[in-house]
């Protein structure tokens, strides 16, 4: 008898969820549930990270428990560790930059680079699966949700880039997750708040969207996430999410592009599905639609409900007993080939000397360094002497308490602190993402009385009142350098500003390369990877069209 006939259907049911818990230690209560339900997968988010010493050790304790039960399967421990503005290990960790960054580069080599390290520094840890790359293309300026995550606008880079980082990571023993399947970078509502559409033609559709994901699946992705966006060129049922969608899991993903990987939901408890299902109901759906894995990253109670519902959905046939052993199929191959069915290679513990090495370390700051973009350059402030300007005010939004997929916790402006490291006595002013009228007056103040003033923006293309920060700071008679710290798109709010950097990023190493950039210590190199009306994405800064 086979591994898969030998399983009860407790044990298979808990093979098709993937759990997140709330704390950084695994608690008796934790414990009891994932042996109660027989949890196969746990999702770690920024919550349950303290420092690498104690991410392994959780890692750790959790292959151990796999290793005692009657059927030795160890657990897919995923991640968000895309890079830039979406990360999880942050604390000591390599935080290399984000897809468009490696957009502005459009090197498959730096591409490679970045997944070689962020995935050997994962299996060290004792992470087996990352849930990257993002391979939605992101076209829309407007899209709250995608941005920077994604490679750029253009079909052929996001392939090219995709695959690279997806045979980097999976060289390196890390399942790779191409994401968010069939696309959602053409978007103006963010699925973790509501249900987004996108209504282009089957044949845009094919021709567009798809391709990223095609191109992964001939590549041998591990695993596929879906995107919780309504497709009404592939699903005729009004406002029925892919994540739901026979036809689009089914029909599209395992019919037409031939996918016999891993399919995992987004997590049920985004806006876009809560707002519509419940948890067990959604769970259930989603399952019978053809996805494997339903991600369920939060709620104890809400967890074991969507767990219920789907144990009893197939104790009466509502998910079939084929539908569950094609799915259990599946994920057991998968845990073979990355080897969870051997618990001498998913307990082996790692050296934690290269998480965080300089040598690591290096490479994200290389890569920073090759994608800020100088946008605007017009008044030639760019490269700043030394002593050029001896009273330097750094004014940037407060992105501490980030939102939505982003949830780490900043102590001070990364902004403000890397042009310190050439201008020690720079003054910091820190701005909500909102900022208020009297917000607006004391950043003027703080200007007024400078040389010249640094302002970073996050999203000002969508937080108006940012542009309007912005302008007012342009009207004073000081000298201004806007550097967007995530979507590019935010010079649109401030077309007059004559010198403008794009990072794509916060972390540090692009922090770093952005002040290196503005005080000379590197060349610009970076070429803009999406359009923005007026803007030459040369990168040299030199030429503005409009």
């Amino acid at each position: 008898m086979g591994l898969l006939d030998s399983m009860s259907l407790e044990e298979k049911i808990g093979q098709m969820v993937m759990v997140g818990f709330e704390g950084p230690e695994l608690t008796p209560s934790d414990e009891e549930f994932i042996g109660r339900y027989e949890i196969g997968n746990v999702i770690f988010l920024g919550r349950n990270i303290v420092d690498l010493a104690q991410a392994e050790s959780l890692t750790h304790r959790l292959q151990e428990i796999a290793s005692h039960r009657r059927h030795r399967v160890g657990f897919l421990l995923s991640i968000d560790q895309e890079g830039g503005v979406v990360a999880r290990l942050t604390k000591g960790a390599t935080v290399l930059p984000g897809n468009m960054a490696l957009g502005a580069i459009g090197s498959e080599e730096w591409a490679s680079r970045a997944s070689e390290v962020t995935a050997d520094e994962m299996m060290a840890l004792g992470f087996n699966m990352n849930l990257a790359p993002v391979l939605d293309i992101n076209n829309n300026p407007d899209n709250p949700g995608i941005g920077v995550r994604s490679f750029g606008e253009d079909v052929s880079l996001v392939t090219r880039l995709g695959v690279a980082s997806i045979e980097a990571c999976q060289s390196l023993g890390v399942v790779a997750t191409a994401k968010h399947f069939p696309g959602k970078g053409d978007v103006t509502v963010d699925s973790h708040l509501d249900l987004p559409t996108v209504a282009h033609s089957r044949e845009r559709l094919e021709n567009f969207e798809f391709a990223p994901f095609d191109a992964a699946i001939r590549a041998g992705v591990g695993a596929v996430m879906t995107a919780h966006v309504f497709f009404p060129a592939v699903e005729p049922e009004p406002d029925l999410p892919a994540t739901l969608s026979r036809n689009v899991l089914t029909g599209l993903l395992r019919e037409e592009l031939g996918f016999e990987g891993v399919l995992i939901t987004d997590d049920l408890f985004m806006g876009a599905i809560v707002k519509r299902y419940s948890i067990g109901e959604a769970a259930v759906r989603a399952l019978v639609a053809g996805a494997d894995i339903a991600l369920l990253c939060h709620g104890r109670a809400e967890q074991a409900a969507a767990i219920e519902a789907i144990l009893d959905a197939a104790r009466v046939g509502k998910i079939s007993r084929e539908r569950v052993d094609e799915s259990v199929g599946r994920i057991l191959r998968l845990k073979d080939r990355f080897g969870l069915l051997d618990p001498g290679r998913y307990l082996a513990r790692h050296s934690l000397e290269r998480v965080g090495s300089a040598e690591n370390r290096h490479v994200a700051l290389e890569i920073a360094r090759g994608s800020v973009t100088l946008l605007a350059n017009r008044r030639g402030i760019i490269p700043v002497a030394p002593g050029g300007y001896p009273d330097l005010a750094v004014i940037s939004p407060d992105i501490r308490g980030l939102t939505q997929v982003e949830d780490g916790q900043l102590t001070d402006s990364p902004l403000a602190a890397a042009l310190r490291q050439f201008a020690p006595g720079a003054r910091d002013f820190a701005f909500s993402q909102s900022p208020e009228v009297g917000e607006i007056r004391d950043a003027v103040d703080l200007a007024r009385s400078a040389d010249l003033v640094v302002v970073g923006t996050y999203n000002a293309h969508i937080y108006n009142e940012q542009g309007a920060l912005v302008r007012a700071l342009l009207d004073t008679d000081v000298p201004v350098v806007v550097v967007t710290m995530r979507n590019p798109y935010d010079i649109v709010q401030f077309a007059a500003a004559e010198t403008c950097i794009a990072a794509y990023g916060f972390r540090e190493c692009t922090m770093r390369a952005v002040a290196e950039l503005i005080f000379g210590a590197i060349e610009p190199r970076g070429r803009l990877p999406v359009s923005i009306p007026g803007i030459c994405p040369c990168g040299t800064g030199l030429t503005f069209q409009g």
